[in-house]
């Protein structure tokens, strides 16, 4: 069952296949914890249905009941290739036929629960990427014949991770897949894709999900443990995505985001070198409890509301800094915030910017760099 944020996408999708339209390629953009795995899937079940009637899948025949369970179920005709590291690329585990690998590899677990559970140990994304092997070997299967004689749909996932020579590789066979094939990019934005893909293939974007239908779903999944503050601090440390933060509601990273800002304030703010260093070490310790990526997200967050509060934005749209005194956080210069900004991608480490091995003293670097700014 989609969620009710994927159903504007999953229309274009069945109304393409009344129309007579069924794309051989196509790409869905958006942040991976919209569900752009599940919505893949979904797509992928209409597609194969061997009673498809107008726009809607049977959901009886032998196709659709091989999508019934996504926890455990597969299917003979639909293929995932994932995204991977290096040592996990040796192993000849990239392509899959089972929906839960697909999900997992793009959202980083199957569910809320599971996400906490496996936190710690999670591989992040951005050390994965789609290999050009994997690339080779979906081309193959996609040249086979089907199990079910009605069609194949496979799927990329993070096809943003795609080197140049995984995209050639793939170029031939997005553009003219056999008969009755459906490849599925899925990408967290078209312009992370090269244009000789984008040029070939039908695009869904995944829209924005409203304020009111995220509050709703956190509402349902969270019961009692609701608080309005702490949803809206999730929401926007997930960007939006109310699976997402119900990951970070339940992690609880978005205390530890607001623990963040009042240790910062209170760094900027001391005068007491001895107390300073004492803070700052705290404020270092938190946020090394981090992952490098977690760590640059959150104060990305917090430079961000600082300089939309310097620009006049209401505190009430601020809800990192709501509560905050920010009479010295405020004084810190708009170019000095972007500069730090910017310098956050050292934190992040995205792409193997830096070593892994100093990522405290690369916090206290930059912390150190934002108080002198403070002059």
């Amino acid at each position: 069952m989609l969620e009710n944020w994927l159903r504007s996408s999953f229309n274009i999708f069945s109304k393409s296949l009344l129309q007579g339209r069924a794309p051989h390629s196509l790409i869905i953009a958006g942040n991976p914890n919209l569900g752009g795995a599940r919505l893949a899937i979904e797509c992928a079940k209409l597609y194969l249905c061997l009673n498809r009637h107008e726009d809607h899948y049977c959901n009886s025949c032998k196709s659709c009941l091989q999508f019934n369970e996504l926890q455990t179920g597969s299917h003979p005709d639909f293929i995932a290739l994932l995204s991977s590291t290096v040592d996990e690329s040796d192993k000849d585990e990239d392509l899959t036929h089972f929906f839960r690998d697909l999900i997992v590899n793009m959202e980083g677990a199957f569910s809320a629960e599971e996400y906490l559970a496996t936190s710690e140990n999670k591989v992040s994304n951005a050390s994965r990427s789609v290999r050009v092997d994997g690339i080779r070997k979906l081309n193959e299967w996609v040249s086979e014949g089907s199990v079910f004689s009605h069609g194949k749909v496979a799927v990329i996932s993070n096809a943003h991770t795609m080197l140049d020579s995984a995209s050639n590789a793939l170029l031939k066979t997005f553009e003219e897949p056999p008969a009755d094939t459906m490849i599925i990019l899925l990408t967290r934005a078209f312009e992370d894709l090269p244009p000789t893909l984008l040029s070939r293939a039908t695009k869904i974007q995944i829209p924005a999900v409203r304020v009111e239908d995220s509050f709703e779903y956190l509402k349902q999944r969270l019961g009692n443990d609701f608080e309005e503050l702490r949803a809206k601090i999730a929401l926007s440390l997930a960007d939006g995505s109310p699976t997402g933060a119900l990951q970070i509601y339940y992690a609880q990273k978005d205390k530890v985001a607001r623990d963040v800002v009042q240790k910062l304030e209170t760094v900027i703010s001391c005068n007491d070198t001895n107390l300073a260093n004492i803070k700052e070490n705290e404020l270092v310790d938190l946020l090394n409890s981090l992952t490098p990526s977690e760590s640059a997200h959150i104060l990305q967050k917090i430079v961000t509301e600082l300089l939309k509060y310097k620009s006049r934005c209401k505190l009430t749209e601020l809800v990192l800094l709501a509560g905050i005194d920010l009479s010295a956080l405020c004084r810190l210069p708009a170019t000095h915030l972007f500069e730090a900004f910017n310098d956050l991608k050292f934190i992040r480490a995205d792409g193997n910017l830096i070593p892994s091995r100093a990522p405290i003293a690369l916090i206290k670097a930059w912390i150190q760099a934002l108080k002198r700014k403070d002059n």
